[in-house]
């Protein structure tokens, strides 16, 4: 977290009073509203099981898809580490997701990759081009799909233009050039290899985030299938609003942890729900699907990691 000492403190407060405002809030709509509770509590009762075990299960696959983006970014910058160590950190780091800053969960993967021989910089560098490429893909990808689907004035062409602004304004023209003559001029060597990204590697990063962001909404919109509340939304509609908050608004929510409630929000908006509170509430369970899966793989790499610990003192 950056900032002076007093910006920080007062961010960490923001964030108390946000959730506390946001943890009184919840039941006191839940209580102003008892028909369309009820109406809430009769869908999750009828809700088709096998969807949410099917997305609970597809949910895994997005540790790999990460873990996939930090090899493209260390392999550009020159580096091969395994493939299974990067997701094994992914998964090991999940748990610092759910801690109140917005880069906790960078910061621990880049920790234990370090103890694996990894340099700092270039770990340090590959997990601000995650967020900044995440950033751009999603709110590029989430813009595209609602214009699809008919969910944005104009249909594509406004989203298109807005997506290839978006996608060129983090490219290694624009952005990259800002970041190497920030570092030249403020002398931060761990800021230099940035110089070293070119057009295709910065293209084959944008599809692996892409690949990533498919699969996550693929997952939620496996999630809502489960629920009748989300059968009158398009599939296309349903992902685009989903990857556009999920991935752009969350990233850009500094006093809310992780975007709770501003994705509940905005979400069932961007969609037109005519029940956003029910709507809302179901966004907020696929938080908690992800959450066992984060702890269920957190757990398991422990456990891998510890059993190659103890491989490797015996070898040693």
């Amino acid at each position: 977290m950056t900032g002076r000492p007093g910006q920080r403190r007062l961010l960490k407060w923001l964030r108390i009073a946000y959730l506390a405002l946001l943890a009184a809030a919840v039941p006191v709509l839940v209580l102003a509203r008892p028909d369309e509770v009820a109406d809430l509590l009769r869908d999750l009762a009828g809700a088709r099981h096998l969807l949410v075990a099917a997305s609970f299960a597809a949910g895994f696959v997005l540790i790999g898809l990460s873990a996939y983006f930090w090899l493209v970014s260390l392999r550009i910058l020159g580096l091969r580490p395994l493939f299974l160590d990067l997701t094994l950190t992914a998964a090991r780091s999940l748990p610092a997701r759910y801690v109140p800053l917005m880069v906790t969960f960078a910061i621990s993967r880049v920790a234990l990759m370090r103890r694996r021989g990894i340099p700092g910089p270039p770990l340090a560098l590959t997990a601000a081009l995650e967020m900044s490429v995440s950033l751009a893909v999603s709110v590029a990808y989430g813009l595209i799909l609602l214009g699809w689907a008919g969910g944005l004035p104009g249909g594509l062409a406004i989203p298109i233009v807005a997506a290839v602004g978006v996608i060129v304004a983090a490219s290694p023209s624009v952005a990259g050039r800002a970041v190497a003559a920030v570092a030249r001029r403020r002398g931060l060597d761990s800021l230099a290899p940035v110089s070293g990204f070119t057009w295709p590697g910065y293209l084959h990063m944008i599809t692996a985030s892409a690949c990533y962001w498919t699969c996550a909404a693929a997952v939620f919109c496996l999630y809502m299938r489960a629920f009748e509340s989300a059968d009158g939304f398009g599939t296309a509609r349903l992902a685009g609003a989903f990857v556009l908050t999920w991935g752009g608004l969350r990233f850009l929510s500094v006093i809310a942890p992780h975007g709770i409630g501003v994705v509940e929000v905005t979400l069932p908006s961007l969609l037109g729900a005519t029940d956003p509170l029910a709507l809302g509430i179901l966004v907020f369970g696929f938080r908690l699907v992800l959450l066992l899966r984060d702890l269920l793989a957190a757990a398991a790499s422990e456990l891998l990691s510890a059993k190659s610990a103890r491989r490797s003192r015996r070898v040693g």
